[in-house]
């Protein structure tokens, strides 16, 4: 998978030592994906851990009108790939240079990779729990 930000860096790079999770959102479904956007956040803020919130398009005007208005904040877009907006919000964790992990329609409040990293475990390991259970 070779998705590229809009400044042409490729997402991969956003994690080049630690883990991070990238949860990428079609502009027009920021609305419908605020309450797990609001948890990611959340997490973020008491874990440390970065949370990048990337837009799978550039928004055309009107969706930038309803991001501002709205506050929400974003790390960027994509661009090079399509995303069919339904399959938004994708959840992924970033680890040294590659995707260690991708769940797809993930609606809130919750997910089982938010609810792992919630009971304490760290990106690594609720990775590889989920891989476990065959989530």
């Amino acid at each position: 998978m070779v998705w590229t930000l809009s400044d042409g860096t490729p997402i991969g790079e956003l994690a080049r030592t630690d883990p991070i999770v990238a949860v990428v959102v079609d502009p027009s479904q920021c609305l419908r994906c605020f309450s797990v956007l609001a948890e990611w956040l959340e997490w973020e803020r008491s874990s440390g851990v970065s949370v990048e919130l990337l837009l799978a398009r550039e928004p055309a005007d009107d969706e930038k009108r309803i991001l501002r208005a709205t506050g929400m904040r974003t790390d960027g877009y994509l661009t090079g790939v399509r995303i069919e907006a339904q399959r938004t919000p994708i959840e992924l964790v970033l680890d040294t240079g590659r995707v260690i992990f991708r769940a797809e329609r993930v609606y809130g409040p919750s997910s089982p990779l938010l609810d792992a990293l919630k009971d304490g475990q760290s990106l690594r390991e609720a990775v590889d729990a989920l891989a476990v259970a065959g989530t």
